[in-house]
């Protein structure tokens, strides 16, 4: 048991910016929703745990293709069944305290997991397919934040799960084009991809502003980001320290998720 305690280092993910994509989308809902009862933080340890497991669960998985070692076997299993237990037992805390709304994002969370976990043992987790799947799943957790709060599945549960989830892609975008034009291989197409993805998200933002679903002012944050991908795309500036980058790109997503809290309680007033 000692020995398999001390792997603790396995749950951790690689992917350092994996951890802004999964908090800022639950710091969206619970923001929103402006309270933070206990089954909020129920929910916080639900989300942590089954992100942590999802590590240990990937390189189970590798050693059954053949792809990893087999004496890290004992550890992943270990870790695996004990974060899942952990999400388990915060999950029925949140069913015992009245959100068995949150039931109806418990289900596509694990399926995205377990669909992310399947191809990336498959093609790679590092596949560009693998992470916009992955982070979709991720903004799940601002509905569930919401729902938490609150107790209950309404649009404004939905729609803070959208705005998460656009804003994570389009995240990732920003990120593979800044990765890939500082090793010289971003393509022209490539650029334009990321532009236009940004464009689209603009688009549906002020769609939904329109129509009276959200409030306008959370389409700020999406036009500067706009305006950051298209500068990046035609300046194409190198990454001169990975690290620092990484820190303003949790700086970008607090302040985007700041925005749209305030966005919302100025609306709700």
């Amino acid at each position: 048991m000692k020995k398999l305690l001390q792997r603790y280092k396995i749950i951790f993910p690689s992917e350092h910016g994996s951890w802004p994509l999964t908090l800022t989308p639950f710091v969206i809902g619970a923001g929103v929703a402006g309270r933070f009862p206990l089954p909020v933080w129920l929910c916080l340890l639900a989300i942590l745990a089954l992100f942590l497991a999802r590590q240990p669960i990937s390189l189970w998985l590798r050693i059954r293709r053949g792809k990893a070692r087999r004496a890290d076997a004992p550890a992943a299993i270990f870790w695996s069944l004990l974060l899942s237990g952990i999400a388990a037992l915060a999950g029925i805390g949140l069913l015992l305290s009245g959100r068995q709304a949150i039931l109806w994002l418990a289900a596509p969370a694990v399926g995205v997991l377990a669909l992310t976990l399947g191809l990336g043992a498959w093609l790679g987790p590092r596949r560009l397919s693998v992470e916009l799947i992955g982070v979709v799943g991720l903004a799940l957790a601002a509905p569930a934040a919401y729902v938490a709060a609150t107790g209950t599945l309404d649009t404004t549960a939905w729609l803070v799960w959208g705005i998460s989830a656009l804003h994570s892609v389009i995240s990732v975008l920003y990120v593979r084009l800044r990765v890939d034009a500082t090793h010289r291989r971003l393509s022209p197409a490539g650029a334009r991809m990321v532009v236009l993805a940004h464009l689209l998200s603009l688009g549906i933002v002020l769609g939904t502003a329109a129509g009276g679903w959200l409030p306008w002012l959370v389409a700020l944050p999406i036009a500067l980001l706009l305006v950051r991908a298209v500068y990046a795309a035609w300046r194409r500036p190198p990454l001169d320290n990975v690290k620092r980058f990484g820190f303003t790109e949790i700086g970008y997503s607090l302040a985007f998720a700041a925005i749209v809290i305030i966005a919302f309680l100025i609306a709700q007033r």
